[in-house]
């Protein structure tokens, strides 16, 4: 018994040791941390005042138009020129006749306001004066421009990478918006087809072939989501590298040396790629305009005014015929450009492969 009480004080002794010994080195760690992270600040752009503002100025100058055309109309009605009968052939409407008209701009603008609303609540949740944003907005308005911070000198190789990647998700975007765009209007045509056909319900081949557009269109929504959340991302990303870059007085340098691309196997595919790309979208394009003109040709719209206004002016057949002459020429000189890129594989000693999808 009275061996083990010096063992226990020995065994106390020792855990002190210890403890002393390591909490100063723990307390400086954390010193070092905490003094690291107090010189980074992170861009939140659900933070920052001018997100709001950039989303919130072109709205409300759609709403400040709709009011203006929405009084204009009800001026007119009032002194008796909105209730002839004439048909404004300059002007293609909306409705079929002013009243309609009056009650779609007022859809307009209700839809208008729930997107400035939903907005501002957003701002609201996130802690923003409704102050700061209209004084972001006001020096929009008043001839302050929002200018992209994506041209400003590249101070480091992590920037120069995120610029890189939003520029290639910008591109995939506008690809992504053009191909829903396109694979709408081939649907509305091929509804027309299938449904113009009295048996279409016996049918099913054509119901089938619309489902799988349909599915299409789906597809290409959700993927064009998908890249929206990533070019958020990638913004919010680079804002913040160029805020700590300029708070660590980073300076640009100008880079000196040139990088040029080897124009290897993934070159050329990547080039040959691009190029066909292009064709097959010109070509769809082309086939989607010339089955629009036919269609024009040969049915009458349903909105009697827009019925009269094209079987006199015939607007819109004659901007598809251009449209459709404009693909052609485009067309020919992409497979010229195609012809061209094949002679410089040839001259080069690539592999003719390299040139096939």
């Amino acid at each position: 018994m009275a061996h083990s009480i010096p063992s226990r004080a020995a065994i106390a002794a020792v855990f002190l040791l210890l403890f002393c010994s390591i909490s100063p080195s723990q307390e400086v760690s954390r010193q070092k941390d905490t003094a690291t992270n107090v010189g980074v600040h992170h861009y939140v752009r659900a933070k920052d005042p001018k997100w709001y503002a950039k989303r919130l100025v072109p709205l409300r100058q759609d709403l400040v138009e709709i009011d203006q055309q929405i009084r204009a109309m009800r001026e007119a009605r009032k002194d008796g020129r909105g209730t002839t009968g004439a048909i404004n052939l300059d002007k293609a409407p909306e409705g079929v006749n002013a009243d309609a008209d009056l009650t779609l701009l007022q859809q307009r603008r209700t839809e208008v306001l729930q997107r400035i609303s939903k907005i501002e609540d957003d701002a609201r949740r996130n802690e923003l004066a409704p102050g700061a944003i209209r004084a972001e907005e006001s020096s929009a308005e008043g001839g302050t421009v929002f200018v992209a911070s994506d041209d400003a000198p590249i101070s480091s190789p992590e920037i120069a990478e995120t610029q890189e990647s939003l520029r290639q998700e910008k591109e995939h975007l506008e690809r992504a918006e053009n191909e829903v765009n396109l694979l709408k209007r081939k649907l509305d045509l091929d509804k027309r087809t299938v449904y113009s056909n009295p048996q279409y319900t016996s049918r099913q081949s054509g119901t089938a072939k619309l489902a799988v557009t349909q599915g299409q269109i789906a597809a290409k929504q959700d993927e064009i989501q998908q890249t929206q959340q990533k070019i958020g991302d990638l913004e919010e990303r680079l804002q913040d590298l160029k805020l700590n870059s300029s708070k660590n007085g980073t300076k640009a340098e100008a880079s000196t040396v040139i990088k040029v691309e080897e124009k290897n196997e993934a070159y050329w595919r990547k080039q040959f790629a691009e190029i066909h790309y292009k064709i097959r979208m010109t070509q769809s394009e082309l086939d989607v305009l010339q089955r629009e003109l036919n269609e024009g040709l040969l049915i009458y719209d349903p909105n009697p005014q827009k019925a009269m206004r094209e079987n006199v002016t015939r607007n819109n057949i004659n901007a598809h015929r251009q449209a459709i002459e404009d693909k052609k020429k485009e067309l020919i000189e992409l497979r010229r450009q195609l012809s061209d890129l094949e002679d410089e594989l040839r001259h080069a000693g690539g592999d003719p492969g390299w040139s096939r999808e």
